[in-house]
């Protein structure tokens, strides 16, 4: 059995970096030097060493372990750490301690790296003003780094800082810790990202770890373990006011959402500081798309099933956010191209309303929404005005810029003047006096709005149009919320998309040789679709990446395919591949025009015509004696038909033929009219099957194939088909790869 990890001896003091610690550096973890991880690998093999040295081998003792059994015990134990590698930590200056686990061995020599939650365990301050950058060596000097061995924790009581906790921090916690601790002491302090609809512009919520289990630990180890956590308000009056919060919080849910149709409006609340989601799953491609929500306050936004998840406010393709016209999606706009569904998200910008007698966040209210999807144009009031203008009754307040009728224009100037104040910037509006102070035009663009008593819009514009921002995933900064809600869904690497080669849900990486644009591969599927595959039409080995372009040829191919020529012979099921020399000129298969071909010399095919009505003389006076033949122009398959056709006399078989075999109309070619000459049965079947299969697809309004291309499917298919019903498929399948429809 392999050997268990050893048990560390070793300590070292470093000093502590001057640097702020990386964003990826989180939780309880720390960056120490590769020498620390050479010095660790040491104590390990001595460690190693102590433990497998035994007593004299006795053969004899079941305990007794032979000198080759110890030796590679030991070389083994030698290169291995525990797992994980914990760590006491202990500030001399102060002697505040904590514990840790290691993130990597890239620290700088003599250095350490801690994180945030370390530096306040230690209490370090998280950035080191001007005077302490001075003295970075004496403060890194007292940073002491011990391995020690603490046990694997079995329960741990949590008590929150703040009142407003709900039921659900329990998995909140569970993931919060399992990827950014490796152990929990007594009396740190927790800080863990809000849930959204408790957020009241505050960043984490903060839990105090008041106790441990195994009894008596001052730290434990929660790498590999079945933890319970439990949550337990401070007092009594933090838990009468988090039930109290709760309870407002449920008057205020937001809607569920759910799925919209054209012209079906959605009403219904939501929340502030959450989102309420619809999806519209069928429209006419052909048409615009008209999303309008006229509540002012409730921001819009939109994306297609081409990204991965719902809308949010830094992720979206199209957006509303100023609450003056609804959002156009024209159909000509690349992201909505094959697109299968939208998705909208609406959302309450503002965040919780402050009390004035509290000085305290209270939790958020509800807003009424109405969601409409169309696709017609209805003419707005402005629009209607608009229209107006054009009377000739009518003339132009000076002031206001209104269409008033002349009679009454004297009168509504007199009061227009006394009490409207048009803005002086040129946007057309007009206020009332006193109110034009709440008007704003932004100074860095055309836009322009009103602040109302209980929001400022202009705080809004400027915070959505000219405030930087920085990507979360990655180091791109945006000059606006517009900008990076198009890197994020388009460029950035963390953008989530569906593999169309290994149909895996995961970041499409970053491009660095800038081909996505016009390849319209993301660079994970650069990479994935490098493997090979067969075509399934040629049989050519193909990369993935490839395979759309490949088949696109194939498609070109079958398209520009003329119309096969079917056999001149009326109950013929084969193909003219070769038109042959001109004794051929018949436009019959090399079958059907077996029994009519001579060597003779022919120049004027009179001996041609001949043969030919001798043919339909057999056929009419003797007939053909097959049971499945129901060729009219043969007895016994006039015999054969339901109803049966009458018998024709040698007389009127013969004026019945005549017309039939005249060399004009024998030799008019593929085009005029069909030959009616005796089949064997399968050809009779393949003709049938070929018939349905063109009846069947034309007459359900999918367009089908013609016929000739029926015809020429069941003939390639036909040597490997079983039966009838497997003959059908096969030329179905054949008809698909190969075949031109009729509405193509």
């Amino acid at each position: 059995m392999p050997a268990a990890a050893p048990v560390l001896t070793w300590s070292s003091t470093f000093h502590l970096s001057a640097s702020p610690p990386p964003p990826s550096l989180t939780g309880d973890k720390l960056l120490l030097p590769q020498a620390a991880l050479e010095r660790l690998l040491e104590a390990a093999s001595q460690s190693a060493t102590n433990r497998f040295q035994s007593p004299t081998y006795d053969p004899a003792s079941w305990d007794s372990v032979s000198p080759y059994e110890q030796l590679a015990r030991r070389n083994e134990a030698s290169q291995q750490l525990p797992h994980p590698l914990i760590f006491r930590l202990t500030n001399l200056l102060n002697g505040r301690t904590a514990y840790a686990g290691i993130r990597e061995f890239s620290a700088e020599e003599n250095e350490v790296i801690l994180s945030n939650f370390l530096r306040e365990s230690l209490a370090i301050p998280n950035e080191l003003d001007l005077q302490l950058q001075e003295h970075a060596a004496e403060v890194g000097a007292s940073i002491k780094v011990e391995a020690v061995d603490v046990p694997k924790g079995t329960f741990a009581r949590l008590r929150p800082l703040d009142a407003g906790y709900e039921e659900d921090w329990k998995p909140i916690l569970e993931n919060h810790l399992q990827k950014n601790f490796t152990t929990l002491a007594v009396n740190n302090i927790l800080s863990v990202p809000r849930l959204l609809h408790q957020s009241n512009g505050q960043k984490d919520f903060k839990f105090l770890i008041d106790q441990l289990k195994p009894e008596g630990a001052e730290a434990i180890c929660i790498v590999d373990v079945d933890l319970e956590v439990d949550i337990e308000p401070l007092n009594e009056d933090q838990a009468r006011e988090s039930l109290r919060q709760r309870e407002l919080r449920k008057k205020a849910e937001s809607s569920s959402g759910g799925q919209i149709n054209i012209d079906g409006p959605k009403e219904g609340t939501i929340s502030n500081d959450d989102y309420v989601r619809f999806n519209l799953r069928s429209w006419d491609q052909s048409k615009p798309i008209f999303i309008n929500v006229p509540e002012e306050n409730v921001d819009v936004m939109v994306i297609t099933n081409a990204l991965q998840g719902w809308p949010k406010m830094e992720e979206w393709t199209w957006s509303r956010f100023d609450g003056s016209k609804p959002i156009t999606i024209l159909p000509d706009d690349p992201d909505i191209q094959n697109a299968k569904e939208l998705r909208i998200s609406m959302h309450v910008y503002e965040g919780a309303t402050i009390d004035p007698n509290s000085k305290k966040p209270t939790p958020s209210s509800s807003t009424n929404f109405l969601l409409s999807v169309t696709q017609s144009i209805d003419m707005s009031d402005d629009e209607a005005a608009a229209m107006t203008d054009d009377n000739p009754d009518n003339e132009i307040c000076s002031n206001c810029k209104r269409s008033i009728p002349k009679r009454s224009m004297f009168l509504h100037q007199n009061f227009c003047f006394r009490n409207n104040v048009l803005c002086p910037h040129g946007c057309g509006q007009v206020f009332k006096k006193g109110t034009e102070v709440d008007h704003w035009h932004c100074p860095e663009c055309k836009a322009f709005g009103t602040n109302t008593a209980d929001r400022s819009t202009y705080d809004k514009h400027m915070d959505i149009a000219h405030t930087a921002r920085r990507c979360s995933a990655c180091d791109y900064s945006a000059g606006s919320l517009s900008e990076l809600a198009s890197h994020k869904t388009t460029t950035c690497p963390s953008k989530l998309i569906l593999c169309r080669f290994c149909h895996l849900i995961l970041p499409q990486e970053e491009d660095t040789d800038f081909t996505a644009a016009f390849t319209g591969l993301a660079p994970h599927e650069k990479s994935c679709g490098g493997r090979t595959t067969n075509c399934h039409i040629c049989n050519r080995i193909v990369q993935l990446k490839n395979m759309e372009t490949h088949l696109k040829h194939h498609d070109l191919e079958r398209k520009s395919k003329p119309l096969p020529r079917v056999c001149r012979n009326a109950n013929c099921s084969r193909i003219v591949t070769f038109t042959g020399p001109t004794d051929n000129e018949l436009g019959l298969c090399t079958v059907c025009f077996g029994p009519l071909n001579i060597t003779e010399h022919d120049p004027n095919h009179s001996k041609l015509s001949r043969r030919t009505e001798l043919r339909y003389l057999t056929q009419l006076l003797k007939g053909c004696g097959k049971l499945w033949c129901t060729n009219e122009m043969c007895k016994t398959g006039r015999a054969n038909r339901k109803p049966p056709l009458p018998v024709l006399s040698s007389k009127e078989s013969t004026a019945a033929v005549k017309p039939l075999v005249a060399v004009e109309g024998l030799l008019s070619g593929y085009t005029s009219f069909p030959l009616h000459f005796c089949v064997d049965s399968d050809t009779q079947k393949r003709k049938n099957v070929a018939e349905m299969l063109s009846f069947a697809d034309d007459s359900q309004g999918k367009g089908g194939w013609a016929v000739e291309w029926c015809t020429k499917a069941v003939e390639s298919v036909s040597h490997d088909a079983t039966d009838e019903v497997d003959l059908a498929n096969k030329a179905k399948d054949w008809l698909e790869k190969f075949a031109v429809r009729r509405n193509e």
